[in-house]
């Protein structure tokens, strides 16, 4: 994604195409978020869902940054593996609910080491917020998270026609303001764009998605790279492999 093309979206995004061409399309956002997540999850399967994925997150500070994700979300059971300066934490969510931490698969930790690297069990369920809603979207924007949805336009985002929809949800992730990008003619998801205009020192950033993971009929995106909205800069990418080696 280059600074040119970034900066396209904004522009073309203030001059939504008329609704009166023979090709009109539906404003009601929630239908269109309907459509994507029927696309994305046509048997309605992702409540009982069982994710088990390695995930390739390179950073521009921490290029081999690697994490294994479980996640069930009928029994609610949650693992979250990554390598860190001490070693090797996995935190757990139980199907009872009960957090775990283990560092190189101990339950023993000393406690600065716990305050120090921020490995208290108290942030697991945050973990598992973060990771149910990312991975599970569009699925996982349900009507209950949002305080408001806008009607939708139409725009080009880096030559795609997409429907965007502009979200306030009731409690932030990353941002409280979310823009949802769908394709036109398939309704999948194509982008995220996180609004921080009410933090000044926050530059917007969207994540574009690409590829595809099946988990049994339900389609997630595979590649998911992030950048700042303005400049254009590259922040990093999360890749699904189906396998460690796989690439």
């Amino acid at each position: 994604m280059n600074h040119t093309l970034i900066l396209l979206i904004t522009i073309i995004g203030l001059f939504p195409i008329s609704s009166d061409t023979p090709d009109a399309f539906c404003e009601n956002s929630s239908y269109l978020l309907r459509q994507s997540q029927n696309a994305h999850d046509p048997n309605n399967e992702w409540a009982g869902a069982i994710l088990n994925i390695h995930i390739q997150e390179p950073r521009l500070q921490n290029p081999q940054r690697y994490s294994i994700l479980t996640l069930n979300n009928k029994t609610g059971y949650f693992s979250f593996i990554r390598d860190s300066e001490v070693g090797k934490v996995e935190r757990i969510i139980d199907e009872e609910g009960n957090p775990k931490v283990l560092l190189n698969g101990s339950t023993q930790i000393v406690e600065d080491t716990v305050n120090e690297y921020r490995l208290g069990e108290d942030r697991n369920a945050g973990y598992r917020s973060f990771y149910e809603l990312m991975y599970g979207l569009p699925m996982s924007v349900t009507e209950e998270m949002w305080a408001s949805i806008e009607d939708a336009e139409l725009l080009s985002l880096e030559g795609q026609e997409v429907y965007k929809v502009r979200l306030e949800l009731k409690q932030a992730m990353i941002s409280k303001h979310w823009v949802l990008y769908f394709d036109k003619n398939k309704y999948s998801l194509a982008a995220l764009k996180f609004d921080h205009s009410e933090d000044s020192n926050r530059p917007d950033e969207i994540i574009m998605f690409d590829g595809e993971y099946k988990l049994g009929e339900i389609t997630i995106p595979r590649f998911r790279h992030w950048y700042h909205m303005e400049s254009g800069e590259y922040r990093g990418s999360d890749v699904i492999l189906k396998e460690p080696s796989d690439n």
